[in-house]
Formats: structure tokens, C-alpha cells, sequence
């Protein structure tokens, strides 16, 4: 079955759907969550407030051509929500007051010690001179392989907007990497 299926299956009211949708999204939305947050317990409660709000309002839940970018997005609200980053609140902040941090793993074939070592630093020191937003958009759109269209619905942003701050974030990077490849950070980023 593909998500799509099920996702008719739980809205027909078929609680293994659900499950199905929860095995398949758990880890990432973890994984995602965890970019803005260290706090594990509220990164649960906000999935299981996700599948809870989905079961409980599947009959008005719309149907979702793309299931990742609506979980994505909803997960997104939630998490925000209860670190006091409302979507009020968070529509009229600038960027930079949400955080997101990305962390690259120190593991690879090609690159050991040494080597690795100081690609990762580079690399971090990179990211760190970024923009949360910008961070957030990178991870996205490199990490989770999102369309700029998923990615402005999960950032509630409008498509002009995400292509400006995809521009703007790998302009940034071409200026501060120097003699530092643009793909190795990308390729970092997508093995993180």
C-alpha cells in the first residue's frame, strides 16, 4: 500500500491506516522536530496530538494529495504552538525567532579523521552563519526532498517566497564557503 492508500483508509475510518501513516512519518517527524527542539517529550506529545487531531477530525480532514507535506505542516503548527511560537505569534515574528539547528554526522567512508574532522567543522561553521529560516529551508528541500511547493506549504510561505529564500540561502552559501564545495555540505546535509 502507498500512503495515499493509506490515507483513504484511515479517513474511511480504518484505524490501521492511521498506524500504517504514524509507522511510516514517526521517525522523520522526529527527526524534524528535533531541529527545533532538544525537549523529546514535547516532540512526542506533538505527534501524538497530530494522529489524535487526524483521528479525531478524519471526516473533515481534507484529502491530501501529498500526505508528507500536510504532515509536515500540521506536525510544524503543532510543535510551534506549544513552544510558544503560535501561528499568531509566529506570522508576525521575524525568521531568526524560531529556531532551527542542524547538527551533520561525523561519519563517512571517503572521509576519516582528520579529513573528516574538518569538513564537518567547516561545515557547521557554515550553517551557523545562517539564518534559521534558512537552515530550516535547506533541510527541507535537501534532507526530506521536498518540492518548493511542499516546502512553502509546510513553511506557510508562498512559492515566491521559498524560491527568494532558497536563492538568498544558497547565494549566502556560495559567498561564505570560499574554496569549500557547495555539494559536499549539500551531500553532509542529506546524510545528517
Amino acid at each position: 500500500m502507498q500512503e495515499s492508500e493509506y490515507w483513504e483508509s484511515f479517513k474511511s475510518g480504518e484505524v490501521n491506516g492511521l498506524e500504517a501513516l504514524y509507522g511510516q512519518y514517526y521517525q522523520s517527524l522526529a527527526n524534524y522536530g528535533c531541529k527545533f527542539t532538544h525537549d523529546d517529550v514535547c516532540i512526542e506529545e506533538s505527534i501524538q496530538d497530530l494522529f489524535r487531531r487526524l483521528w479525531q477530525n478524519r471526516e473533515w480532514v481534507h484529502h491530501a494529495t501529498a500526505v508528507k507535506q500536510y504532515l509536515y505542516h500540521s506536525f510544524r503548527r503543532i510543535l510551534l504552538g506549544k513552544l510558544d511560537y503560535g501561528a499568531d505569534a509566529y506570522n508576525e515574528a521575524p525568521d531568526e525567532q524560531v529556531p532551527f539547528e542542524l547538527q551533520l554526522k561525523d561519519e563517512h567512508p571517503l572521509f576519516s579523521g582528520e579529513r573528516m574532522s574538518a569538513l564537518l567543522h567547516r561545515a557547521q561553521h557554515l550553517l551557523g552563519s545562517m539564518a534559521h529560516r534558512q537552515r530550516e529551508i535547506l533541510f527541507l528541500r535537501y534532507y526530506e526532498g521536498l518540492s518548493h511547493d511542499e516546502v512553502a506549504e509546510v513553511m506557510n510561505m508562498h512559492i515566491t517566497g521559498v524560491s527568494r529564500l532558497m536563492y538568498r540561502t544558497l547565494d549566502h552559501l556560495r559567498n561564505k564557503a570560499c574554496n569549500f564545495s557547495l555539494l559536499t555540505l549539500l551531500y553532509l546535509l542529506r546524510q545528517s
